[in-house]
């Protein structure tokens, strides 16, 4: 397998088909949407996803747009208890209806409706987050507010075509972010210390059934290094470039494929228990990971279907990349499956 890195420009011709494949550390490809023909239009999906974590509290936000849906997924973890409490929002809508969702990363997305506020706004030099939902929980208000930074170099983007002409993958994968700030349950304000995170920036017209997996990891280490990855596979043809990557302060490592290794029970379905391992063939990925918990969603709406299991959970083990190697001792992150039917 030979990746390509991507070059500026477009990234749909005229006919709405992808102009090369391959990746690349920023958004360098225009996401001109309006050259999508058709009927493509309705396949079309967007979202953005942002997670952060620290080692006692975490939260998860996706906004998209998905086939004939709009939809706002909120999730706040607890790792001092190892649970977590979700809250999903979907409304069936006319495309036309939609989220008006950015052509890039760097916009800002104002979203307000009776159940709930959502809000990224840019800075110079701190953009923020903010979410609000007046019934989350025990009917109580729960508050995200939250400030962070994003490094430009710390992306990894790929563009990815599938088996039918104008169906396509954009994605982006930004690491190393850091934030800080709080949430509130009701009147009680939780303190969000220092933490590290990763927004996934998606586009698309997909096929109507996809599969995907995917494990991302970002931590401060005890040498105050910035250390995190990304691992993924398994959607459309990433022949030409894979999302694997080594983020370490500011240098990035391409890394090639890897296989995530399940445990299965004894009528071979995955137990999401167990551990599970991560490896390469080269032997240059070579992780452990001991799940604490598994946030587990499953939406099914007739024609919209998404079966979602996302394990929080701790890796050890190594990467080697550039002639180094780089240790992961007991680092908290997670690692997903997600069968989707759009």
């Amino acid at each position: 397998m030979e990746e390509v890195y991507l070059n500026k420009g477009d990234l749909l011709n005229e006919k709405g088909q992808i102009n090369e494949a391959g990746y690349a550390f920023s958004l360098i490809k225009k996401y001109n949407k309006e050259n999508i023909k058709g009927l493509k239009h309705i396949k079309l999906k967007e979202w953005n996803y942002y997670i952060f974590l620290n080692e006692t509290n975490g939260v998860c936000v996706t906004i998209s747009n998905l086939s004939y849906a709009a939809m706002l997924s909120v999730t706040y973890l607890d790792f001092t208890i190892n649970k977590y409490i979700s809250k999903t929002f979907i409304k069936l809508l006319p495309n036309k209806h939609k989220f008006k969702l950015p052509h890039n990363d760097t916009e800002k997305i104002n979203v307000k409706t009776k159940n709930y506020v959502f809000s990224i706004i840019p800075g110079s030099t701190e953009n923020s987050l903010y979410v609000c939902i007046p019934s989350f929980a025990d009917g109580k208000k729960f508050i995200i507010n939250l400030g962070f930074k994003k490094k430009a170099d710390n992306s990894i983007v790929t563009v990815i075509p599938f088996q039918k002409p104008g169906d396509f993958y954009y994605n982006e994968k930004s690491n190393l972010l850091v934030a800080q700030g709080n949430v509130q349950f009701g009147n009680k304000i939780i303190d969000f210390p220092l933490s590290y995170g990763t927004l996934d920036w998606g586009r698309g017209v997909w096929p109507y059934k996809s599969t995907w997996y995917w494990s991302n990891l970002n931590v401060k280490t005890p040498k105050g290094d910035l250390l995190g990855f990304n691992l993924g596979y398994g959607l459309g043809d990433n022949s030409k470039g894979t999302e694997n990557t080594l983020f370490f302060n500011n240098d990035i490592y391409k890394l090639n494929d890897v296989e995530f290794v399940f445990t299965k029970d004894n009528k071979n379905k995955i137990d999401y228990s167990k551990e599970i391992h991560l490896k390469s063939k080269s032997g240059d990925i070579d992780l452990t990971f001991t799940p604490l918990f598994n946030r587990h969603d499953h939406i099914n709406l007739l024609i919209i279907e998404s079966n979602q299991n996302q394990v929080f959970g701790r890796f050890k083990g190594k990467i080697k990349a550039n002639d180094q190697e780089f240790e992961f001792n007991n680092y908290l992150g997670f690692l997903e499956k997600v069968i989707n039917k759009y």
